[in-house]
């Protein structure tokens, strides 16, 4: 049966199986708790010309509003909105706060969900935390965790962290669970060491890679023993850039999970990686020389193989980092600072498909400020490029 849902601003019904639909009219129906005598302002409108912002490189609420009153012609022309009135600069941050994060990601998620099935299906997922630092109220804590694709770099799912005493751990399982990340492959930081997350991908048919660090202090003394043994396989490289030349060695061992405590006997754990990183800062002449230690229930038909794939997760999985550093440089979220937590997610959970959509419709993109600037040059590029990936 076709998926249909009845607007909140008209009597539309909008079939997604059946047509393509434009994420404007998706988002009508976003539900909309205010009193019926409150609704002078459309959560349509406000939502599409926040992102519009985010695009233009705004990013207070402040600027935002500035273009909203600046652009509101324009703005009620290309989204099709004649009669949106202008918000005023206190109501705006107040309707922010009272939209309902996980509805908003529903919402985006019935437009963009088949695509994030494409990405996924084989790819290596990285999961990542990202505090929004930009709250003011002491104790309460608000995060969002990133699921971001290897490849494409794409955030192809998200969850909320929220409150002081909140534990990312718990909520990296719900979000595995809830997307079905559980049964793909998926690399994690060392917070996630545990056997607990561990056993819930590889019972679900996953694949796991995890750092190991002090936080397992037995398990970590465990990997250390197990580099004076003979490798299984190993792989080396070595690069120059920055100044630095740095040569990474690869070391695979069998893991034998029946040698540590029994609550790890469940976690399908049976491959350690050892990577050895030697740098020489040539304007210093001074060198560095480091370990860090990788464990996985993934192996291919051949040992080589193995290590050649996992040396190359590790490195794709803190390169994805890359997002957390474009959200805070280019989009200035750490500088952002609001009063009110749910207002912070909100607009984290914005930038972030703000950043997918310049990701959808340039999947090369290299330089996320230069599509800003070009946006700012010429507006037409942004409507076009909204177009082209159905938000318009």
């Amino acid at each position: 049966m076709p998926i249909t849902h009845s607007t909140n601003d008209n009597d539309l019904e909008i079939n997604l199986e059946t047509e393509v639909v434009k994420f404007i009219n998706v988002l009508k129906t976003l539900p909309d708790t205010r009193d019926n005598r409150g609704k002078r302002h459309s959560l349509v409108f406000l939502i599409v010309t926040v992102v519009f912002s985010i695009l233009l490189g705004r990013s207070t609420v402040s600027s935002i509003h500035r273009y909203m009153t600046n652009k509101i012609d324009w703005l009620r022309e290309v989204t099709g909105l004649e009669d949106a009135p202008v918000i005023s600069r206190s109501h705006l941050p107040r309707m922010l706060a009272k939209l309902d994060w996980q509805d908003l990601n529903e919402v985006i998620n019935q437009c963009f969900s088949d695509k994030t099935a494409q990405i996924i299906e084989g790819e290596w997922i990285a999961i990542d935390g990202k505090v929004m630092r930009g709250t003011l109220n002491p104790g309460d804590k608000q995060a969002i965790i990133h699921a971001v694709s290897h490849e494409s770099r794409r955030d192809v799912a998200q969850a909320q962290q929220v409150g002081d005493k909140s534990s990312e751990i718990p909520v990296v399982r719900g979000l595995l669970k809830d997307t079905g990340l559980d049964a793909k492959k998926v690399s994690l930081d060392a917070h996630h060491c545990n056997p607990e997350t561990m056993t819930q991908v590889d019972q679900k048919g996953g694949f796991y890679l995890i750092q190991v660090k002090e936080n397992q202090p037995k398990l970590l003394q465990k990997c250390r023993d197990l580099v004076k043994l003979k490798p299984l396989a190993e792989t080396i490289g070595t690069e120059l850039a920055h100044g630095r030349i740095t040569t990474r060695q690869a070391v695979l061992y069998d893991f034998p999970v029946s040698e540590i405590d029994k609550r790890w006997n469940e976690s399908g754990l049976k491959t350690l990686i050892v990577i050895r990183r030697t740098s020489f800062e040539k304007s210093t002449k001074k060198s560095s020389d480091e370990f860090s230690f990788y464990l996985s229930n993934y192996q291919e038909k051949t040992e080589q193989k193995t290590v050649e794939i996992l040396v190359n997760t590790i490195r794709n999985h803190w390169s994805v980092e890359s997002n957390n550093w474009q959200l805070d440089v280019t989009f200035n979220e750490d500088r952002v600072r609001v009063k009110q937590g749910n207002q912070a997610q909100i607009m984290g959970k914005l930038r972030c498909f703000a950043m997918n959509l310049l990701r959808e419709s340039t999947p090369k993109i290299q330089n996320f400020q230069s599509c800003i600037e070009r946006f700012i040059d010429s507006p037409e590029t942004l409507i076009s490029t909204l177009r082209q990936v159905n938000f318009l």
